[in-house]
């Protein structure tokens, strides 16, 4: 079946920087379909190539059509309508991925010039597929009225709802581990965990984002998707089997296990207010604590710290085990056991135990029993866009959140949104409020 990628956002940094370094890795892999990259801000291929840094990628750019575009305007539809015909030519059975790498307010927009368009073109097996980006909507309700517009042009399973954080390794990982092990299996539980602390620390600012980022803030950037989708993988129960329906089912269970969260701060951090025009704060950080109340996970507390203009960059996973005793001969405390899962920039999995420091009479020192994926596996993971992209071509909704998961989460993050209190905190430090958090339970961040 030949398949076209009609490519909304085209001229975006996400179409520079993530998807179409990913068309041109699935091209080169043998994969085969055209690309209709769309934008306003150039008149031709030759200027949009040179500027996007595409115009060296032979295999690329024989695939790639640019066509200007502006929504709304009858003269660009004509235009793409043309354009989708003359790729159609006479070939029977064509597949149609329309792409929409735009911001939520643009969904509506998008979605209409689609179905005219979709509506005048002749082909024979003519079939389609949507696929949006995150976040979804911007609060529940939203998400909700976007979702019903997609479904009033296309069917359920035509509809790819995109989280990439599903087409990095590492979440995948994270059910293999633990489910194919018995004994991650026997300690994966309240009675064995004592917390969770997940740390997403970013070194850059807002930048070139800034009009983009005013509209979502922190919360919608990554917590109502990446952090919670995180969350699910980490406490969900074991599924039937790992067919998409089976793995959502068991991620839902999780969503409507946790009560809105109320234990959370925002802040902004100082230097973009200063360059900020705009007199409402945008949260660039948030830190928050949440519970799964669920029979295996509940009573544990989790800790997240997300955002924006840190020190050091930071993705990771943090599993403190709980203590049951001290030193055998009681004179001191033992050091917590621990998992600690880095995410970036490559997967690796430490287990902290305690062992003998050499010549000391029963000395323990913590030391770590490493996994690291590339030196284990020897090959680059491919990026999460280009499995995620590679799902689509093949029809596979594995990586993808229903719309089940996706209302859930907005209704977890509702209190967050709401707020209006922002603290401002100084550019590469932690806000205070991250600290004070964990601190009142009587815990420390893990650095």
């Amino acid at each position: 079946m030949k398949q076209i990628i009609i490519q909304f956002g085209g001229t975006g940094d996400l179409a520079r920087k993530k998807l179409l370094p990913a068309y041109s890795a699935l091209l080169k892999a043998g994969y085969d379909f055209h690309i209709i990259s769309l934008g306003r801000r150039f008149s031709d291929q030759d200027s949009y190539a040179e500027h996007i840094g595409i115009a060296e990628d032979e295999v690329l750019m024989n695939h790639l059509h640019y066509v200007p575009f502006s929504m709304e305007d009858s003269i660009s539809k004509r235009r793409l309508t043309a354009e989708l015909q003359d790729l159609i030519g006479e070939a029977c059975g064509i597949e149609l991925i329309y792409y929409i790498a735009l911001q939520p307010s643009l969904y509506e927009s998008a979605i209409y010039d689609i179905r005219d368009i979709h509506d005048n073109l002749e082909g024979c097996q003519l079939k389609k597929k949507i696929v949006v980006e995150k976040p979804f909507g911007f609060d529940q309700e939203s998400a909700k009225k976007y979702n019903d517009i997609l479904l009033s042009v296309f069917e359920d399973q035509q509809i790819y709802r995109i989280d990439h954080y599903l087409g990095k390794e590492f979440m995948q990982n994270l059910l293999v581990m633990r489910f194919y092990n018995d004994v991650i299996k026997g300690i994966w539980n309240k009675h064995y965990i004592d917390h969770i602390q997940i740390i997403f620390d970013e070194v850059y600012g807002v930048d070139q984002r800034l009009g983009f980022y005013e509209q979502i803030g922190v919360v919608r950037d990554t917590i109502q998707n990446h952090i919670l989708q995180i969350v699910t993988h980490l406490t969900m129960g074991e599924p039937v089997d790992f067919s998409p329906q089976e793995i959502s089912h068991e991620k839902v269970k999780v969503l409507r296990s946790i009560p809105p969260i109320t234990d959370f701060y925002l802040a902004q951090y100082a230097s973009l207010k200063q360059s900020k025009q705009s007199s409402a704060p945008t949260p660039t950080y948030c830190s928050f604590k949440l519970t799964v109340d669920t029979f295996d996970f509940s009573g544990i507390p989790i800790y997240v710290r997300t955002g924006k203009m840190q020190k050091e960059a930071k993705s990771m996973i943090y599993i403190a085990f709980k203590h049951f005793r001290s030193s055998p001969d009681r004179s001191r405390d033992l050091p917590e056991n621990a998992m600690i899962i880095t995410i970036h920039p490559e997967m690796t999995i430490d287990l902290q135990i305690n062992m003998k420091q050499p010549g000391s009479p029963w000395e323990s020192k913590p030391v770590r029993l490493n996994f690291d994926h590339f030196n284990t596996f020897k090959v680059n993971t491919p990026e999460a866009y280009q499995q995620i992209l590679e799902k689509i071509l093949l029809s596979d909704k594995s990586l993808f959140p229903s719309m089940q998961e996706i209302m859930e989460s907005w209704n977890i993050v509702s209190p967050m949104l709401r707020s209006t209190e922002v603290e401002q905190y100084d550019d590469k430090t932690l806000p205070s409020c991250a600290v004070s958090l964990i601190e009142e339970d009587g815990r420390v961040w893990f650095e």
